[in-house]
């Protein structure tokens, strides 16, 4: 693909280097941390996170605006419903705030992470195994810290990502809020199974020098690499006040797989006219992970309305050793803001929105579509904003945005996945969390259809209290983040984790199974019955792909890669009982590819392979 010149700046800096498994590097320059253990203070810092005289006339403005009406056809709310059809309740976090990301894999195990543990489940809601962030790299079937790793003591910001090429989790924390102990934790499954172990290394959380620390890291893979962005902060400080700037690190992920020592680029002084970007969130591609390179997305989270987008690019992987890095600044349509607190069921309680950070992206179909925390204008609620950037690759691309908004609620913490297929590309499904002055905390969700239609909210956990359980104010900390993920293997099920107030006024994690019954993207099994896989898989030469139908008709077989481009179709071949297509693909680049098998036009069976 051939990406239009962007606005760079030659002042970035890109670092390289090697991490050790279990050996905290030392950079050049920077001296190796004493290996002694640092007690840092189990307590959280309150995070305002932007001016609170600014926070203060955001919550203003929405009590100026309560009662303001948001008229239904902004929001076009006619997609189909989506639906729950399973779910139980998570871990019960001892950490503050109940921060939920979770993945599934292949094997249908799901594993859940927050500020206090990982926990695994399969998909029945089986509890399978818990591990304490702060034991975890010590646990008997990972693998066992050598020298430089001290003891954990105070672990936090956990994310997880799947790898659906190699069937292995990736799981990112964080360790310790000062420049003396701060430390990224980076786990690689040892194999599709999250029971069998983990290859557990430490990243030094103080790369650039001074007394500094690594907060909330976010996390994407592509084909080779994992790309961790964080916010660097300074000690003694929060990150409103504390804030210097936002580095990525680009980690080929096969090393951390295999437990060899791992290698590195670190993109640092990432700014706008002398100005540090603040929070960078990695854009991940929609079915199966890109082959090269990755997008990032930031906005200017702290401001009362802007309509500021940065579109970051790394154009490729670390192996190539050409990867390169660029932005160019882009604008909403609409303008975002900083959202107001979010009021309870129980009048003064409220919940701490924090700011209007991108916290969810996917790149699909030339677009990519992101979601943040935003006041809605019209009516002063917290709200989500929901943008599509068309063509990012282009010189002229654009961003149209909406206000997903309610009357009665406040929502906040929204997370997004592609819901769509290769061939309609634009549906969405979108997870937040929910609270106003008639319910609970609790978790939802929306669709989003081709034609640009939302679905009615669809309540995936209600919740049953107030959460009420750390500050002595009232304006309680809610969560930083929630997720949703596709189960790669299964046509249209989905998995997400959120929050709820529980009985007892604390905060709860709940974990969903969502269905979406999008005939666009369903495939008909009333036709057919289960083909099938095409084989061999990985191929080098010729790929069969099996028909077995009772259904006469012509059939239709496109391939596509991973980008979505259409690179072979066959058309037109009577089908009756069991046959076969033999498809030549020596010519084919390396890499993921997808088939999809049609009759008469309609979707009945599709899949993925890999040419090697």
């Amino acid at each position: 693909m051939l990406f239009a010149p962007f606005w760079s700046q030659s002042q970035v800096e890109l670092h390289q280097g090697k991490v050790a498994l279990h050996n905290v590097f030392e950079p050049q320059n920077i001296q190796l941390l004493p290996s002694q253990v640092y007690r840092i203070s189990e307590s959280f810092p309150f995070p305002k996170g932007i001016d609170e005289n600014v926070k203060v006339f955001a919550t203003q403005e929405r009590e100026r605006l309560k009662g303001n009406k948001m008229p239904l056809s902004s929001t076009k709310r006619n997609g189909i419903q989506p639906i729950v059809s399973a779910g139980f309740e998570g871990a019960i976090n001892a950490g503050i705030p109940n921060d939920n990301n979770m993945a599934i894999n292949n094997d249908s195990f799901v594993v859940s992470v927050i500020n206090s543990s990982i926990r695994v489940y399969t998909t029945s809601g089986v509890f399978k195994k818990n591990w304490n962030l702060t034991f975890f790299p010590r646990s008997s079937e990972n693998t066992q810290p050598g020298k430089g790793l001290t003891i954990l003591d105070r672990s936090y910001d956990p994310k997880i990502v799947f790898d659906p090429i190699s069937n292995r989790f990736i799981i990112v924390y964080l360790e310790g809020s000062e420049s003396p102990d701060t430390r990224i934790i980076v786990a690689f499954s040892k194999s599709s199974q999250p029971l069998d172990g983990w290859n557990v290394y430490q990243i030094e959380g103080n790369p650039i020098g001074g007394k500094l620390w690594t907060d909330y890291p976010m996390i994407a893979i592509n084909n080779e690499d994992l790309f961790i962005t964080v916010n660097i902060l300074k000690d003694n400080t929060d990150w409103r006040d504390g804030f210097t700037q936002s580095i990525i690190w680009q980690v080929p992920m096969n090393r951390g797989y295999n437990g060899d020592t791992l290698f590195y680029n670190l993109w640092s002084n990432i700014k706008h006219k002398s100005k540090s970007i603040w929070s960078i969130c990695p854009v991940q591609e929609s079915f199966f992970p890109a082959n090269k390179g990755l997008y990032f997305l930031s906005v200017r989270p702290g401001d009362i309305q802007n309509d500021t987008v940065f579109l970051h690019h790394i154009s490729d992987n670390y192996n190539s050793g050409k990867a390169q890095y660029s932005y160019s600044i882009l604008k909403t349509d609409k303008k975002y803001g900083l959202p107001p607190y979010a009021p309870q069921r129980t009048q003064g309680y409220r919940l701490q929105t924090n700011d209007a950070r991108v916290l969810g992206a996917f790149y699909n179909n030339n677009k990519i579509q992101y979601v943040q925390t935003s006041n809605n204008p019209i009516n002063g609620r917290s709200s989500v904003f929901h943008s599509i950037i068309q063509y990012p690759e282009r010189e002229s691309r654009s961003v149209s945005s909406r206000f997903i908004s309610y009357d009665s609620l406040d929502i906040a913490y929204p997370n997004i996945v592609s819901a769509g297929n290769q061939v309609y590309g634009q549906q969405a499904l979108i997870t937040f969390s929910h609270t106003g002055e008639s319910v609970f905390p609790g978790t939802s969700v929306v669709y989003f259809n081709n034609e640009g239609q939302y679905s009615n909210l669809t309540v995936a956990r209600k919740g049953d209290g107030l959460i009420n359980s750390f500050l002595a104010d009232t304006i309680e900390r809610w969560c930083d983040y929630t997720s949703i993920q596709r189960k790669y293997n299964t046509t249209n099920e989905f998995w997400l984790a959120g929050s709820f107030g529980r009985s007892n006024n604390t905060a709860g994690t709940w974990i969903s199974k969502i269905i979406t019954n999008d005939p666009l993207v369903s495939v008909n099994k009333n036709k057919t019955k289960d083909m099938p896989l095409a084989y061999p898989n990985p191929v080098s030469d010729e790929l069969t792909v099996p028909f077995k139908t009772s259904v006469d008709g012509l059939i239709s077989v496109k391939i596509h890669d991973a980008l979505g481009k259409e690179v072979m179709t066959l058309e037109n071949y009577q089908l009756k009982g069991n046959q076969q297509a033999i498809i030549d693909v020596r010519n084919f680049k390396s890499g993921v590819y997808f088939y999809m098998v049609s009759i008469n036009n309609q979707l009945i069976f599709n899949g993925r392979f890999s040419k090697i």
